[in-house]
């Protein structure tokens, strides 16, 4: 079982990312079929050297019997001789010497020999960008050695030869000295006689060896035999394929690992060990103005309706009166999962329901509500709290100018109840936050917090409160049991899977309100369709001033 659940947890990464690993497998093909496409070919050719031709010579040099078989140069002493800079540097010079463009370029290649422990044979190769001057390089190599070795041989053999008459003079001078006496010569032995007859015949076989070459080439290196070494850029770009697809598996399970934020709808609802209310996909610009209105974008409309729809028939056990929650703490546990953007468009959808929204900015690190729902007034929950301003006085209406007209009309001492137009068309109010609270937990902790959110849950159908993550600053822990109920908020791609556990042991040790679910945000249209939600096409990102928040 355990087994079963790694390999799971191993494959699932890699599966996520399939089309971005196939993608850069197939970029690491492009570009290394297309690097090796332009470099200069290479090709390859090769002679053979035989070493053992003239053995038998070679033994009468050193005193041998005729018919006897001799031991011949060892193939890697002469390897090494042929690497050697004393042919390379005769190699070069005779390349030079033939000033034409295939000499030219085999002087920019290369040979090397090579041989077995005791073999009698020497494999030259040599690399070139043509084949004509591969070929060239490999066959001048063999005959510079091969000339080298039958000098040498011929030098040995003229020796040799030399020699011989020598001693073969000096037998025929001893034959023909004067006897003691003073009498004529005497005939020459037979001693004499005979090793004269050796000695002259040895001479014979000499001068005969000197039209035998000691080292014979095997077959010249020819241009049609040579084989195209490099490069191979389909064979090339094949590897590369497999390189690119196993690097990227590699770095797509590191960062699964290492990386370790939410990147499904399904690590979100395991993260939180909560249900998923809705899904909103990303769009570039979440709340538009329409007919000089503020509203959702169309692609949020459905996904927000949803989430409405969800908070408005859930019942909450254990509530007095019963029914769904009217005041809601939305928490995320990172900065910039999109709470702030969530609630702002949700109020949008309740008062387009027809319903008294309220959304209270208890976030007095960041304040943004006054941005997104675009009211200007810097007074409001702080003022509330402290009595420096009453509750419907710090209240501002948001949306339409009509809206805005008919608040401004109403006056200073008008009801909360005045600021809207009517109760079939919906309202909203926001009770905005600002920066330079001196303690916001205290702020938050006091009593007037509980009275200012009874009040308004008696005046509106919901209230939204827009909270600090409790990871970050303690401000929100207060209004935790003063709520009717908890909204997570996750992003997709974001949200850190330890936050996450974070905010959930941080909330389990904490008494306060029950957790309704998760809002999941910036979800792409392939989770959304593959998790069972409806998307829509057209998806966008969403801009970072708002998502951010």
């Amino acid at each position: 079982m355990n087994n079963t659940s790694e390999a799971t947890s191993i494959v699932a990464p890699l599966w996520k990312r399939k089309w971005l690993i196939i993608a850069v497998a197939i970029l690491v093909a492009g570009g290394t079929y297309a690097y090796y496409k332009r470099k200069s070919p290479i090709f390859l050719t090769s002679t053979q050297l035989y070493l053992g031709n003239g053995s038998e010579e070679q033994g009468l040099l050193n005193g041998g019997s005729g018919g006897k078989r001799v031991n011949v140069p060892e193939g890697p002493n002469q390897t090494a001789l042929i690497n050697s800079p004393l042919v390379h540097e005769v190699v070069v010079r005779t390349l030079r010497s033939q000033n034409t463009p295939v000499a030219k370029a085999a002087l920019r290649g290369k040979a090397r020999a090579k041989s077995g422990e005791k073999s009698e044979f020497i494999t030259i190769s040599a690399e070139a960008h043509t084949p004509a001057a591969a070929a060239l390089l490999a066959n001048t190599t063999a005959a510079t050695y091969i000339s080298r070795e039958n000098g040498n041989f011929e030098r040995d053999v003229r020796a040799s030869i030399a020699l011989t008459r020598r001693q073969l003079r000096r037998i025929e001078a001893g034959s023909s000295q004067p006897t003691k006496g003073g009498k004529g010569s005497s005939a020459p032995s037979s001693a004499a006689t005979l090793q004269a007859a050796t000695l002259s015949t040895k001479i014979n076989q000499l001068e005969a060896d000197l039209s035998i070459a000691g080292v014979k080439q095997i077959g010249l290196a020819k241009p049609t035999n040579a084989q195209l070494l490099s490069p191979l850029p389909k064979k090339n770009a094949i590897f590369g394929f497999v390189l690119g697809l196993f690097l990227a598996c590699v770095a797509a399970y590191a960062l699964s690992r290492f990386d370790r934020r939410l990147r499904s709808l399904e690590s979100i609802e395991e993260a939180f060990h909560a249900h998923i209310l809705t899904a909103l996909p990303s769009v570039r610009r979440p709340i538009v103005r329409r007919d000089g209105q503020l509203t959702p974008s169309r692609m949020l409309s459905e996904p927000l309706r949803r989430l409405h729809t969800t908070l408005q028939m859930g019942e909450l056990p254990g509530r007095e009166r019963g029914g769904p929650a009217r005041s809601i703490l939305f928490l995320s546990p990172d900065a910039g999962d999109g709470k702030s953007t969530i609630i702002a468009t949700l109020a949008l959808v309740q008062r387009e329901a027809g319903q008294r929204a309220a959304v209270i900015e208890a976030d007095f690190r960041r304040p943004v509500q006054a941005k997104l729902l675009d009211v200007v007034g810097p007074q409001g929950l702080a003022e509330a709290l402290s009595g420096a301003l009453a509750l419907d006085e710090a209240m501002q209406a948001a949306g339409s100018p009509a809206q805005e007209a008919s608040a401004n009309s109403a006056g200073s001492s008008a009801s909360v109840a005045t600021m809207v137009e009517s109760r079939s068309t919906g309202s909203l109010s926001v009770l905005v936050g600002r920066t330079d609270v001196d303690n916001p937990p205290a702020l938050l902790a006091d009593q007037q917090m509980g009275g200012l959110l009874e009040s308004l849950t008696q005046d509106y159908d919901r209230v939204l409160i827009d909270a600090p993550s409790p990871l970050q600053v303690s401000d929100v822990l207060p209004l935790l049991p003063q709520v009717d109920g908890i909204v997570l908020v996750a992003r997709v791609g974001h949200t850190r899977e330890v936050s996450a556990q974070r905010l959930m042991q941080l909330l389990a040790r904490t008494p306060g309100a029950p957790i309704l679910g998760v809002v999941a945000n910036d979800v792409s249209r392939a989770d959304l369709e593959q998790y069972g939600f409806p998307s829509t096409s057209g998806v966008r990102r969403w801009p970072s001033s708002l998502i951010r928040r």
